[in-house]
């Protein structure tokens, strides 16, 4: 991606170059064997964006898969039909699954019986109970006008008990069967399902995008689900994963416009928006990237899923802003290397401020001494300095001071002609698109800037 940039850049560069050349309003002027070309600034158009390459993909898009193994017998459904939910796609040979179902439902007949036959057993043994109970009532009445013996009514006791016990017996015999019964019903329902799955119906409404099968084709359900059919349920609506190098995603932000081709209309141009940002990173061969979607209208149906999109994205872009030409800033580096050497200090580095004499000799007097206590002395000092400059500068050079800190606004030197000369002037440069810069103070807008400088041939 980055070669890409690059090759951009070159392209951008080489039409620039030939700009120079034809343009009528280009001046040149020499000077000691040196032969200046300038370019005068203009008004126009930047915009400063990201590429990328994406896959288009339907927003609602569902695959339909088979939860079992089986030979497809029939295939309703083909490309491109419409279905809706519910409806039938395809069928699998449910004959196996029939049977397990009518398996099922006869053990659940068979518990059934037998519940209703140990109900007679649990009630038979109600009836012994009740008799027991009463013949040893019976007998403890004859007992106390001497007519049954102690051995009979101890022959009776053990009779109660024992029918006592036949019909707890059959009680538990009874749940032990219902429980029967919930298993086997359990086990039909399983069944059921089992054969419900037979057939392939669709989840949504939409229309087929993809058919992976054919009737006689068998599919195996094991660790992976088969896909058998994808349905799109709206191609009005398309998205794009674009894949993002990890130096260009901190700033991608979503809500940023995105415009982009496709290989099948290269001449058309299509709009779409950063809707999300996948934070999940993405190693291919050592090289970092992250999932940009980005959410397309297709309401006259030509993007299809799987084209290949060419992404521009929108970082920044300015209208009617007067610019220089990028050739401009590296002749400007280039005669700067030659003329001049570099300055430190911090009243140096805060020249861009354009601090007056006052200011200056305020911060000569104030400015803290380095210190010798290591980490901890530096981050001191560098708060006194900061809270030191917050108290002298003004409040619009302390907002272009934060400008600076963020890379919203650069200094630079720029070379304007006069007389034959290079003249410097040190301006203030916004969003930049490879080909031009943003200008933003001062207003050079009657000038010509140095884009090309060359030694006279003898």
């Amino acid at each position: 991606m980055k070669t890409r940039k690059r090759l951009y850049a070159a392209a951008a560069l080489a039409l620039g170059a030939t700009a120079l050349l034809l343009t009528s309003r280009m001046t040149a002027g020499s000077e000691a064997g040196v032969h200046y070309r300038t370019e005068p600034v203009s008004v126009g158009e930047i915009n400063h964006t990201v590429s990328a390459t994406g896959t288009l993909a339907a927003v609602d898009d569902v695959i339909v898969g088979a939860q079992l193994s089986g030979q497809i017998t029939e295939v309703y459904v083909d490309f491109n039909d419409s279905v809706s939910a519910g409806q039938l796609l395809a069928q699998i040979d449910p004959r196996t699954f029939a049977a397990q179902v009518d398996q099922a439902r006869a053990q659940v007949t068979k518990t059934e019986g037998d519940i209703e036959l140990q109900a007679i057993v649990v009630r038979r043994a109600q009836v012994n109970l009740d008799k027991a109970q009463r013949d040893l009532t019976r007998a403890h009445a004859l007992a106390d006008a001497n007519y049954v013996s102690e051995d009979d009514i101890d022959a009776l006791e053990t009779a109660l008990t024992q029918a006592e016990l036949d019909w707890l017996q059959s009680q538990a015999q009874l749940k032990v069967f219902n429980a029967t019964l919930a298993a086997n019903q359990a086990s039909l329902a399983q069944a059921q399902i089992e054969l419900d799955r037979t057939e392939i119906r669709a989840p949504i409404d939409g229309f087929v995008i993809d058919r992976t099968i054919e009737r006689g084709q068998t599919v195996a359900s094991s660790l992976n689900t088969p896909e058998l059919f994808t349905l799109a349920k709206d191609l009005s609506q398309m998205e794009i994963e674009a894949y993002i190098d990890e130096s260009d995603i901190g700033r991608i932000a979503e809500g940023q416009r995105v415009s982009f081709t496709v290989d099948a209309f290269p001449d058309q141009r299509f709009n779409g928006q950063v809707s999300q940002i996948r934070r999940a990173p993405q190693d291919s061969s050592g090289v970092i990237s992250y999932t940009v979607i980005v959410t397309a209208a297709n309401r006259h149906g030509n993007l299809l899923p799987g084209m290949t999109a060419n992404l521009e994205i929108g970082i920044e872009s300015a209208r009617s802003v007067t610019r220089v030409s990028n050739a401009s800033l590296r002749v400007a580096s280039q005669l700067e290397r030659q003329n001049t050497s570099p300055q430190g200090g911090m009243l140096a580095r805060l020249a861009p401020l354009g601090l007056s004499d006052e200011q200056k000799a305020t911060l000569e007097a104030r400015m803290p001494k380095p210190s010798a206590a290591g980490s901890r002395g530096d981050r001191q000092m560098r708060q006194r300095i900061t809270k030191l400059l917050d108290e002298v500068l003004t409040e619009e050079q302390n907002a272009l001071r934060a400008d600076l800190q963020s890379g919203k606004v650069r200094i630079a030197t720029l070379y304007l002609l006069k007389d034959g000369r290079p003249e410097p002037v040190s301006v203030q440069l916004g969003i930049s698109d490879g080909q031009y810069t943003q200008l933003l103070k001062p207003a050079l807008t009657d000038e010509a800037v140095i884009v090309q400088v060359r030694a006279n041939r003898s």
